[in-house]
This record gives C-alpha cells, sequence and structure tokens, in this order.
C-alpha cells in the first residue's frame, strides 16, 4: 500500500487586479511541476509546484513543497504513472487533495474566486 506525505514549504498568493470577486466563475488555469529529490527501496521524495492563475487574470496562487512516498517499488511507479494522457498520476491527485485547504484559504482571504476541489479530476 502506498503512503503520501505532503510537506507544504511555499505558499503565495497575489491578487493581480482589483476588479477581482469571489462571486465571479471559477475558472483556473494549473501548471504543475513535480521533480525527484531522492530515491531509496522503499521511498520516493518529490519536490513538487503548483501555479494555479485565474484565466481573467486576477488571482496567483502558487504551492511548493514535497511529497514522500513509501511503499513498494511496484507501488510507487503505480502511484506516479498516469493511468491515460487524460488523467493526472495519483500522487498529483494526493497532492492537490492535501493542499486543497490552503488553496481554498488564500482565496478566499483575497476575495477571488476559489478553484474547484475536482480541479485536476475533470476532463480536458
Amino acid at each position: 500500500m502506498l503512503e503520501v506525505a505532503v510537506l507544504v514549504e511555499k505558499l503565495d498568493a497575489t491578487r493581480l487586479s482589483e476588479k477581482a470577486n469571489e462571486n465571479a466563475p471559477s475558472n483556473y488555469n494549473l501548471n504543475v511541476s513535480l521533480s525527484e529529490k531522492s530515491r531509496s527501496a522503499e521511498s520516493l521524495v518529490l519536490n513538487f509546484q503548483l501555479e494555479l492563475t485565474t484565466q481573467q487574470q486576477t488571482a496567483k496562487i502558487t504551492v511548493a513543497g514535497n511529497a514522500t512516498l513509501k511503499g513498494s517499488k511496484e507501488d510507487i511507479q503505480t502511484g506516479i504513472t498516469a493511468p491515460d494522457e487524460n488523467r493526472p498520476p495519483q500522487v498529483l491527485l494526493t497532492i492537490y487533495e492535501r493542499v486543497y485547504g490552503l488553496i481554498y484559504l488564500a482565496a478566499a482571504g483575497m476575495k477571488v474566486p476559489s478553484p474547484l476541489p475536482n480541479l485536476l479530476k475533470r476532463a480536458p
């Protein structure tokens, strides 16, 4: 069984426009960076960065840190492999789920729309 521990090292939220309104539609673009930091027989540490920007360019939220995956070599490989080209790997879904609360609070504090909790699960 794969265990994933997520550590947030950076949270940056910027309100880009005074026209931002928390009641506007929630349309975000998401850029993701995942890179291997270290690996052992039963663990993998990945650096991650999620950059969410509203399509109207009214807000930008960046969350960065690392995710430690523990389990068998096969479990780790399954966790980092995308099931198909239209769906992200499970580790990315787990990271987003674990940091979503921070993203939501940052958006609410800036009075901009919050990204959807299932942003990564929607079909392109």
